[in-house]
């Protein structure tokens, strides 16, 4: 990961196969100048969102909601979305130190390698997130367009959702650890602090700035390889979502409308209604926050340039600010639109109010 570019020069270094780089140079700094800004924000929403995820995970693992793939899914997606959040809140200074100005020293060795690796494995929660998302629309459409078979409603039991969570971390595992792999830290070079600096640390030592190069397994044979890993790895992770998403969403939608026709009773299709609006809300914020990530890092695959890699990284911190954003409010959304989820909030606050009381009296 570069700390800046200051020139157009320097933005040609960084992007060699782009004859012209002003325009990637104009998008670079700007940027690269929101970003930490992006970040203050998502460790505050982190903070705030890790708190009402670790309620939500208390609610849904109650034996009164423990009734469906759905809630199990939720489940892990939950996790994914918590862990996520707690790699946010660690990650908040390193990354203000990597951005920094001439006035801070650059991160040491193992910090970054650190850095790096916690990033892989928040990469790996938030695609595993978003495939949960997929598949619990999904199960929600074949349960309701096949209601009558029994083969599709087996995927509504509650060990169904399990298994597709635990199957769906190997796999992003495995693209995590390959993504990894990928890339190489390298010395860029060496940092003093300036005489300008108000606080000078060493008078006079030098620290060596660590980046980010592609690895030469990835691109050998003029980078066949790691083309046709990034185009795997973008699409999966980022394009399949958000397209996939909006589409099992509209057909649920067209499935709910002919279950009216079919449902005696208005309660069923009361709550698939409630169920619809929590899938579509997330299809939008899953489209608005994958799609820029996936378009910068399909880029990737016509270009190795490691300033596009930069650029992917900087639009996923903006990425990762909505997706967080929308992990945080998981609970609240889930506690307007099931009336289930609402009982058991009500009955924990319930008994802790009963308790305070009690110890009270005593």
């Amino acid at each position: 990961m570069s700390r800046r570019i200051n020139t157009i020069e320097e933005a040609e270094r960084v992007f060699p196969s782009v004859k012209n780089a002003w325009f990637l140079f104009q998008l670079f700094v700007v940027l690269e100048e929101y970003t930490q800004a992006c970040v203050k924000y998502e460790f505050f929403i982190s903070i705030i969102g890790l708190t009402f995820t670790l309620f939500h995970l208390c609610i849904l693992t109650r034996k009164g909601l423990m009734t469906s793939s759905i809630f199990s899914i939720m489940i892990g997606i939950g996790i994914c979305d918590a862990m996520s959040m707690m790699i946010a809140i660690y990650d908040k200074h390193i990354i203000e130190q990597l951005y920094g100005d001439e006035c801070i020293p650059p991160v040491s060795l193992f910090i970054y390698r650190t850095f790096w690796i916690l990033s892989a494995l928040r990469e790996d929660m938030i695609r595993s997130s978003l495939w949960l998302g997929v598949l619990m629309a999904l199960i929600r459409y074949l349960s309701l367009k096949f209601v009558t078979r029994p083969k599709f409603q087996r995927m509504l039991r509650i060990s169904y959702g399990f298994y597709a969570t635990g199957i769906s971390f190997v796999f992003s595992s495995l693209l995590s650890t390959l993504n990894f792999m990928r890339t190489k830290i390298v010395e860029r070079g060496t940092w003093s602090a300036s005489e300008k600096c108000d606080v000078q640390i060493d008078n006079g030592s030098t620290f060596i700035i660590y980046g980010l190069r592609d690895s030469e397994v990835f691109l050998a044979n003029d980078g066949f390889y790691f083309r046709i890993f990034t185009l795997v790895n973008s699409i999966s992770s980022k394009l399949f979502p958000c397209i996939v998403f909006p589409v099992i969403t509209i057909l649920l939608i067209i499935e709910i409308h002919e279950a009216k026709k079919k449902v005696l009773t208005s309660s069923l299709t009361i709550s698939a209604e409630r169920t619809t609006a929590l899938v579509i809300f997330m299809a939008v914020t899953f489209f608005i926050a994958s799609l820029p990530a996936g378009v910068f890092t399909f880029f990737s695959v016509m270009y190795t340039d490691i300033g596009f890699l930069t650029l992917s990284i900087f639009v996923d911190h903006f990425c990762n600010a909505i997706l967080t954003t929308n992990a945080s409010i998981h609970c609240v959304i889930c506690f307007i639109m099931s009336s289930n989820y609402r009982n058991v909030v009500k009955e924990i606050l319930r008994i802790r109010l009963n308790s305070q009381i009690l110890h009270s009296t005593s």
